[in-house]
């Protein structure tokens, strides 16, 4: 499945991507039935409490299940694509948990050794932004560089989970761009977090792709376009630490919740690695695409 976050006529809602266009999540539960109650609430609008409803995902597959199987005059309208406005799927993650030189290329291309584990830092939730939405040149910094990542979403609270178990945690998918301030980067020392959490420094979209149909997220293809000329052209099977490592990893240490976020680290062709450097301006658009998922868009401003 598809998921998404999007905003109709102003007013937020989560729902499936489906060929000819966006059905409304709770209003489909509503049409077909399914109106639940949690906790005295009505069924999830937000992406982040349906995670957290330990059946939701199951549920909306129903959903769809019953929507495919309905005739054409049972079944609620879908939204087509020009009337809405995609949104960051997750909007505010309870944690961003990031990897930094998790692929060999990019390792090479850095200069640094590599790692015996992940290396980990930490992103702001108050960075995120979705498709379309513009990256903010700051005040307090001059080189932005992209970085295209796998970004893995958390269904279930885990701790301590095995690398063979890891997977049982995983929602899905999605595009992440880890925007980064490479003068702020190399001001902070081994810092990392205040050049990675600028407000506007985290897109993600355009979905989330659940993960019975993609796995552990090996052999996707993934490309970085600025203006349309490609920067970065990889694979996730090239990733050092795999999903599974990497969640079981992180789980040692603390405990992953429903709607946090990884990013999975990104190959080469930063911008700052290239001869001569290249950082984004005013008007630049950036794309970065993973099969099967889909294409990121965001304009820098």
């Amino acid at each position: 499945m598809r998921l998404v976050t999007y905003s109709r006529l102003g007013v937020p809602s989560i729902g499936i991507e489906l060929e000819d266009g966006i059905l409304d999540i709770p209003e489909a539960a509503s049409r077909f039935g399914r109106m639940h109650h949690i906790h005295g609430k009505l069924f999830p609008s937000t992406m982040i409490d349906l995670l957290r409803w330990s059946a939701g995902i199951d549920v909306v597959r129903q959903i769809l299940d019953t929507y495919s199987e309905s005739e054409l005059e049972e079944r609620p309208l879908l939204y087509n694509f020009d009337s809405i406005r995609l949104l960051a799927p997750i909007e505010r993650p309870g944690k961003i948990v990031a990897l930094g030189l998790n692929y060999r290329d990019h390792i090479e291309e850095t200069g640094r050794e590599v790692p015996k584990f992940p290396v980990m830092f930490a992103k702001f939730p108050s960075a995120v932004i979705g498709p379309d939405e513009p990256i903010i040149i700051p005040k307090v910094s001059k080189k932005i560089d992209w970085e295209i990542e796998l970004g893995v979403v958390i269904g279930r609270s885990c701790k301590e989970v095995s690398e063979e178990k890891a997977l049982d945690y995983v929602a899905g998918y999605t595009v992440l761009n880890d925007v980064t301030a490479r003068d702020i980067q190399k001001h902070d020392g081994g810092q990392w977090v205040r050049g990675k959490s600028i407000d506007t420094f985290c897109p993600i979209g355009p979905c989330i792709v659940t993960a019975d149909e993609l796995g552990d997220g090996s052999g996707l293809k993934m490309q970085t376009k600025v203006n349309g000329i490609v920067k970065q052209d990889s694979n996730t099977s090239n990733l050092l630490f795999d999903v599974p490592q990497i969640v079981s990893y992180l789980s040692q240490s603390f405990t992953l919740e429903p709607g946090d976020i990884i990013a999975t680290g990104t190959p080469s062709g930063v911008g700052f690695a290239r001869d001569p450097p290249e950082y984004l301006k005013p008007k630049d658009i950036v794309e970065m695409s993973i099969e099967d998922i889909g294409t990121l868009r965001n304009p820098v401003v």
